[in-house]
C-alpha cells in the first residue's frame, strides 16, 4: 500500500493531466462505495427485506454482465474526454435523484440502473486515457497507482466513510455527498485534453454490430485454451460470489447479533481493515507463495472464515445468558474474511495478468468483468429470497462452505490441461 511513497510515484502525481485523471478514479470509486454502502443501509432498513437489498445489488449488476463485453468496443469509437465527461454528467444528476428519492425503494432501483448504465462505460474509458497521456516509460506506475486505488476504495468509502457519515447524517445526506463528488469528477473530465479515437471509423453499420461480437467470441476461445487464464478468473468469480452475498445479507446478519440495520459497520468496518491487511500481507510475503496456491488458500480461508460467520447468532444467544455478546467473534471473523479475500482478488489478478496473451488483454479483461459480475449476482438473487424463507445465517454458511469446495477442486483436479493449450486467437 506504499506503491504512492515512492519517487516514481510521486513524480507521475505531479503531472496535472495524470494527476487529474487520477482524481476522477478516485472520487468516483469512493463515492461509488459510500453510495452502495448508504443504498444497502436505506434499502434494508426501510423493507426489512433481504430480497429488495438483493434487487438492488441485481439493478447495478446486471448492466454490467450484459454490456461489460462490448463497453469497450463502443469506448474506442468515441472521443475518450467526452466518454468521461458524458457519463459523469448522467451519474451525477442521478445520484442527486438518490439523495431526494428518501425511503422510494422503487425510485432508488429506477435510478440506481441508470447509474450502472452509465458505469459501464466509464471503466474502459479511464483506462483507455491512460496511455494517451501517461509515457510509456511511466505506464507501470501509473497502473499500479490506479490498482491500488481501486481496493483502496472499498476500504475507504464502503467500510469507513460510508458507514460513518450514515451514523453521523443518515442514508440521503451520504448520496448527497457522494453526487457532490461526482460533480467535483465531471468538471475534472472536462480539464483533460482531446482524445479522438484510433480506431478507423470507416466501418459500415454492420461491422460495426459484428465485431464486438467477433472480438468477445476470441476473449471466450481464449479463455476456455488455456487454464492459466481461466482458474484466476474461477478464483475471482468464486470470491466475488461470497462478498456479493455478504453484501446482501449483511445487514440480515447483524440483526441476528442484536443490531440495528444502521450499525451495519460493525461488520463492514472490520472486513475493510482485513483487505487493507491482506493486500499489505501480499506486497510483503506474496512473492514467497505461488500466485495460484496463494489464491486457492485464501478461497478456503475466505469460505471457512465466511461459513463461521453463520454461527454468530446462535452464540449470541448462548453468550447473552451470562451477559456477553457475540459481536467481537463477528469482529474477528469479519477481519480474517476481508483479508483472505483481498489475497484471493490480488494473488488471482496478478496470475491472470501474467498468463494471458498481450494481443487479447481487452478482450478478456471484458468478459472477465461479464463473468465476474455474474457471479456475484446469481448467489445474492438466490440468496436474498431465500434468506428472508429461513435464515440470513443459514444461507451465509452454505454459500461458505460452496467456496471451500472450489478451493479444494481447484487445488487438486484444476490443474493444467492434458497436451497443450489452444493457441489465443490474434
Amino acid at each position: 500500500m506504499t506503491v504512492t511513497a515512492t519517487p516514481a510515484a510521486r513524480s507521475i502525481l505531479r503531472d496535472p493531466t495524470f494527476a487529474r485523471l487520477w482524481f476522477i478514479q478516485a472520487s468516483t470509486q469512493v463515492g461509488g462505495n459510500m453510495a452502495l454502502y448508504a443504498l444497502t443501509v436505506l434499502v434494508f432498513d426501510t423493507t426489512r427485506s433481504n430480497t429488495a437489498v438483493g434487487a438492488l445489488v441485481a439493478s447495478f449488476v446486471v448492466p454490467q454482465i450484459i454490456l461489460s463485453p462490448f463497453a469497450g468496443v463502443v469506448v474506442d469509437r468515441l472521443d475518450l474526454r467526452w466518454a468521461l465527461v458524458g457519463p459523469n454528467i448522467a451519474r451525477s444528476i442521478m445520484t442527486a435523484g438518490l439523495a431526494l428519492a428518501g425511503a422510494n425503494v422503487p425510485a432508488l432501483l429506477a435510478l440506481n440502473l441508470g447509474i450502472s448504465l452509465t458505469t459501464v462505460m466509464l471503466t474502459p474509458a479511464e483506462g483507455s486515457m491512460i496511455p494517451r497521456v501517461v509515457p510509456r516509460a511511466q505506464l507501470q506506475t501509473a497502473m499500479g497507482i490506479f490498482n491500488l486505488t481501486l481496493q483502496a476504495s472499498f476500504a475507504l468509502g464502503f467500510a469507513f466513510l460510508g458507514p460513518l457519515l450514515v451514523t453521523i447524517a443518515g442514508p440521503s445526506s451520504v448520496l448527497g455527498v457522494v453526487a457532490t463528488l461526482y460533480v467535483a469528477a465531471t468538471i475534472a473530465c472536462i480539464g483533460l485534453p482531446s482524445a479522438p479515437p484510433i480506431r478507423d471509423a470507416q466501418e459500415s453499420g454492420r461491422e460495426a454490430v459484428i465485431r464486438p461480437l467477433h472480438e468477445l467470441r476470441e476473449g471466450l476461445g481464449v479463455i476456455r485454451g488455456d487454464r492459466e487464464v481461466s482458474r484466476p478468473i474461477l478464483h475471482q468469480a468464486a470470491g466475488a460470489s461470497v462478498a456479493g452475498v455478504l453484501g446482501v445479507l449483511g445487514a440480515g446478519l447483524a440483526l441476528t447479533i442484536g443490531l440495528e440495520p444502521t450499525q451495519l459497520a460493525v461488520i463492514v468496518v472490520p472486513l475493510g481493515i482485513g483487505v487493507v491487511i491482506g493486500v499489505l500481507g501480499l506486497r510483503r510475503f506474496g512473492n514467497r507463495v505461488p500466485r495460484r496456491r496463494a489464491a486457492e488458500g485464501g478461497l478456503l480461508a475466505f469460505g471457512l472464515l465466511t461459513a463461521s460467520l453463520s454461527l454468530a447468532g446462535g452464540l449470541n444467544g448462548w453468550l447473552a445468558g451470562i451477559g456477553l455478546s457475540a459481536v467481537p467473534f463477528v469482529i474477528a471473523a469479519a477481519v480474517g474474511a476481508g483479508a483472505a479475500y483481498a489475497v484471493v482478488s490480488v494473488s488471482a489478478q496478478t496470475a491472470l495478468l501474467e498468463s494471458m496473451p498481450s494481443e487479447a488483454r481487452g478482450r478478456i479483461f471484458g468478459v472477465l468483468a461479464s463473468i465476474v459480475s455474474a457471479a456475484s449476482l446469481v448467489p445474492t438473487l438466490i440468496a436474498g429470497p431465500l434468506a428472508d424463507r429461513v435464515s440470513a445465517s443459514l444461507v451465509i454458511g452454505v454459500v461458505g462452505l460452496a467456496v471451500v469446495g472450489v478451493g479444494v477442486w481447484s487445488a487438486t483436479r484444476f490443474g493444467p490441461l492434458e497436451g497443450p493449450a489452444s493457441d489465443p486467437v490474434p
